[in-house]
Formats: structure tokens, sequence, C-alpha cells
């Protein structure tokens, strides 16, 4: 675990495993602590970075720093600090748009990207409608709480509380700082920052959309209707669970991450193979 200094910040992130990188980039209600059950998971084959973005967890900065050219940077800035140069990007919710704009930014940085429960910020109406509407509705820091499925909550009343107590450490539960970042979740949001969809033929890595049956931020229709915009995209919808498929079927969400990482990694050796095997 370390901190790197980045614009305005300084930035906390943990490294674990060995192997080909992933960098874990959690939604708008979290920080790194979430992926309690992916890092053990997935640092038996890679190396897991997990890092609290800027204004969450133990990466405290000013709530107008909050921006998409920011959040890139900081990721930017810690995979420089550990000599990463090619990773996989696992993002939730606003991770998803963090992931995205990385993946256009640095393509020749990413090799796979893999979001769940995002509408990755794209210039796509029904997705900033949807977000907008649930923004609207949460309060402080149950941003994501009130997305967990209904029965996740009844069922895993101890996990529910658990995903609960670290959205907790956010910033997001104290009422001025939560009014500030909201302001500023939202702006993420807009249509001033969206993504066009013609960019999204621009990312050449393999790509996962993934989603709850029941997330009431991003529908399954919506991940779909996303997926179609790639050049290279699989969709897939984990029955039974909510807005995070990660926390709430951790087994299914990281045995499907880690085939489509096989996957691509699979790919890439074949046509580097093909390339190197051209005659002159």
């Amino acid at each position: 675990m370390g901190f790197v200094q980045t614009d305005g910040c300084r930035l906390y992130y943990e490294r674990h495993g060995q192997g080909p990188a992933i960098a874990f980039c959690h939604g708008a209600g979290s920080n790194a602590a979430t992926w309690w059950q992916q890092v053990p998971y997935f640092a038996r084959r890679f190396t897991c970075l997990t890092l609290d973005q800027r204004c969450f967890g133990r990466s405290r900065a000013a709530a107008h720093t909050l921006g998409w050219e920011a959040l890139v940077a900081d990721l930017l800035a810690v995979l420089d600090a550990e000599g990463i140069e090619r990773v996989a990007l696992v993002c939730q919710s606003l991770g998803g748009g963090l992931g995205l704009r990385f993946a256009l930014a640095h393509p020749q940085r990413v090799r796979a990207l893999v979001s769940s429960g995002s509408s990755m910020g794209i210039d796509l109406p029904e997705a900033r409608t949807s977000v907008a509407r649930y923004l609207a509705s949460a309060e402080g820091g149950r941003v994501e709480q009130r997305a967990l499925g209904p029965a996740f909550q009844d069922s895993a009343s101890a996990f529910a509380f658990l995903y609960q107590q670290i959205n907790g450490f956010n910033p997001l539960v104290l009422e001025r700082a939560g009014a500030e970042l909201r302001s500023q979740l939202a702006a993420l949001n807009s249509e001033a920052v969206a993504v066009p969809l013609e960019q999204l033929r621009r990312v050449a890595c393999p790509v996962l959309l993934m989603g709850g049956e029941f997330d009431p931020l991003m529908p399954p229709a919506l991940i779909r209707a996303v997926s179609a915009h790639f050049p290279r995209a699989q969709a897939a919808v984990v029955a039974g669970c909510g807005h995070s498929p990660y926390f709430e079927r951790p087994a299914e969400f990281n045995g499907q991450v880690e085939r489509f990482l096989d996957q691509a990694s699979s790919a890439h050796s074949i046509a580097s193979s093909s390339i190197r095997g051209r005659s002159p």
C-alpha cells in the first residue's frame, strides 16, 4: 500500500499479487476496500491494484477537483508509480466512466476493459436519464446502498451491512462534503462531458459490459444497448442481483471476469503470433 501525489490529491492505492496487472476502479458510493472479494481471488494469478479515487476513502481532495481528466490522470500516476505498462481495467459504476476515458486517452496501456453497472458517461440520453434519476433519489452515503438487490438485502443482511459500512468511509456521508460531491457527480453524468457514441468505435481492446438483473441505474436492456456501440464488446447479465454483482454475486462475477481476461489474453497472443509470422 502507498500514496502517490497527483494534482491536488494524495492518492491512496494498494498492490497485491503477481502476474498481468488488473486495476480495480470503484463506484461513486465506494472505495478500494469494496474489492475485498476480488483481490484474494485474482491475486493468485494477477497483480491487483486497488485505489481510492480522489474524494473517496483515504484520497482526500477538494470536491471541485473531481472531474474525468483528473480521474484519468490519477490512474495513470498509479500505473507509472508501479512501473506497469499495460493493464486490464475492472470497473464498477462511476469507475466505468473512468475506464472508458482511460482506454480512449491511453489505448496502448489497456489490454482489456470490464465495466459493471455503468453508463460510462456516454452520450446516450436514456442512460444519462436513468443515472440522473437515481442520483436525485439517493441520499448521502446511500448512493450505492439503495441499489443492492432486494433478495441480497433479505438473505445476506450481514454482507449488506458490510457494504454500507465500506461506503461509510467516504466524505459522501458528511453533510457538507456530500452535497458538494453529489453536485460534482451529477456534473460527471451531464451531456456536456459525455463521450460521443462514435468515439466508442475507437476502443480497440476487448470490452465486457456487465450488469445486474435488477440494477435500477443500468438495467439489462441498457447494458446491451451500450455494448452494441463497441467494436469488440460482449454483454453479461448477472441474475438475481442489483447494481453491484461484484459484491452480491462475487463467485459468478469473478469467474466471468477471469474467463474474459483469459480470452482477451489468448486473442492478443494469437494476433501477435500472426503478425510475427508474416513474411516481410
